[in-house]
């Protein structure tokens, strides 16, 4: 709730839905999908990655302090052919 406080024009989210119960996770997605829309910088890190599919447009993967890559969603998907981020991603980690 803090990080919307301000109205800053970057948004650094550290594992927003952590804790949060389905209804409260959805009401956050639409809030962070408002934030977007007004033309935000919104960071995101997560291992919930499912929460993700509808927010993200980019995706930068890192592992061990290590730049993995930088693409787009829809390229990642394209690329993995998964329609899922969390089966992207997978696909990438287990082909590396």
């Amino acid at each position: 709730a803090l990080a919307f406080l301000f109205n800053p024009p970057v948004l650094i989210l550290d594992e927003p839905t952590a804790g949060l119960d389905p209804v409260a996770t959805e009401v956050l997605k639409e809030k962070i999908n408002l934030e977007k829309s007004k033309g935000k910088l919104i960071l995101v890190t997560s291992h919930v990655l499912s929460d993700l599919d509808d927010l993200v447009n980019e995706v930068i993967f890192m592992q061990d302090g290590k730049l993995i890559f930088h693409k787009t969603i829809d390229i990642l998907k394209q690329d993995t052919g998964e329609d899922k981020l969390g089966k992207a991603i997978a696909s990438v980690m287990t082909h590396k």
